[in-house]
C-alpha cells in the first residue's frame, strides 16, 4: 500500500516490520497461489508480492514488539 510520495523518492515502503510479519505475508501469498480461502482480505496479491520483495533486504527483528523499541531509540 505505497503512499503517494514513495514512488517519487525511491524510498521503499512496506508495512512489514518483523520476521514474523514477513512469514504471515508469505503464508498468505502461498495460500492464494494454492487457491485456498484468503485471510487478509484488505490487500491484493500484487501488494503482497511487492511488500515481500521490499522487505527482503531489510534486517528485521524477530517480533514487532522489538521493532517499536528500535524506532523509539533512533529518535
Amino acid at each position: 500500500m505505497p503512499g503517494h510520495g514513495c514512488e517519487k523518492s525511491g524510498r521503499k515502503h512496506t508495512p512489514i516490520t518483523s520476521k514474523k510479519q514477513r512469514g504471515l505475508f508469505g503464508a498468505e501469498l502461498r495460500r492464494r497461489k494454492a487457491g485456498k480461502k484468503r485471510r487478509m482480505k484488505g490487500i491484493t496479491t500484487a501488494e503482497l508480492r511487492s511488500h515481500l520483495t521490499e522487505s527482503k533486504g531489510k534486517k528485521l527483528p524477530a517480533s514487532a514488539k522489538y521493532a517499536k523499541a528500535r524506532k523509539r531509540k533512533r529518535k
